[in-house]
C-alpha cells in the first residue's frame, strides 16, 4: 500500500478525524495539553465529552487572538480511510514564529511502516519552508514509545510538567 501524507483542507472530515483519534488514543497518551484543552479530566481519565470537545477544537482552529492556526496532516489507506494524523499548531508570536506538535497518532495496524516518520519529516520540511524557529511537543509521562521516536529525530527534553489538582 502506498501512503502519502496530505494536509487536511476539508472541514467535513473533522468528524472522521475525531473518530480516528478516539479509536486510537490510549491512556498513556494523556499529557498536560489534553488536560488543559479539556480532552482529559486528569492524567488517567479521558473526558466523557471528548468527541464534542475535540470536534469544537478542530472546527475552530484559531485561538482567541488569532496568533495561531492548526494544521492537520493525515495519511489515508487506499480506500481513503484515515490511518494516521498529526495536528500542528503554528504560533506567530511577537518574538518568534514557532510550532507545537499537538497530536500525532497512527492506527496500530500500520505501525512499523514508517508512516510516523513520513508525517514527522513532512511537518519538519514544511516548518523550514514556513520559517518556523522550533517545534515544541509534549507527551504523556508513560508514553515511552513516543519519547523514543521523537528523540531519534533530535527532539530534546527541555522541561518537566507538574500539576496540582484542586
Amino acid at each position: 500500500m502506498n501512503y502519502t501524507p496530505q494536509w487536511l483542507t476539508d472541514k467535513t472530515r473533522i468528524n472522521e478525524l475525531v473518530d480516528f483519534f478516539i479509536t486510537h488514543k490510549t491512556d498513556s497518551y494523556i499529557s498536560h495539553s489534553e488536560i488543559m484543552y479539556g480532552r482529559a479530566l486528569d492524567s488517567q481519565h479521558w473526558n466523557p465529552d471528548l468527541r464534542a470537545v475535540f470536534t469544537e477544537q478542530l472546527m475552530n482552529d484559531y485561538d482567541y487572538d488569532g496568533t495561531s492556526k492548526l494544521n492537520i496532516l493525515i495519511v489515508e489507506n487506499d480506500n481513503g480511510v484515515i490511518v494516521g494524523m498529526l495536528v500542528f499548531n503554528v504560533i506567530n508570536s511577537p518574538f518568534k514564529k514557532y510550532a507545537i506538535l499537538e497530536d500525532m497518532l497512527l492506527d496500530s495496524s500500520v505501525r512499523g511502516q514508517s508512516l510516523g516518520s513520513k508525517l514527522l519529516e513532512n511537518v519538519i520540511q514544511k516548518s523550514k519552508e514556513w520559517n518556523i524557529s522550533f517545534i515544541m511537543l509534549e507527551s504523556g509521562v508513560n508514553n515511552h514509545g513516543a519519547h523514543h521516536f521523537f528523540s531519534k529525530y533530535g527532539f530534546e527534553k527541555v522541561s518537566e510538567s507538574y500539576m496540582l489538582t484542586l
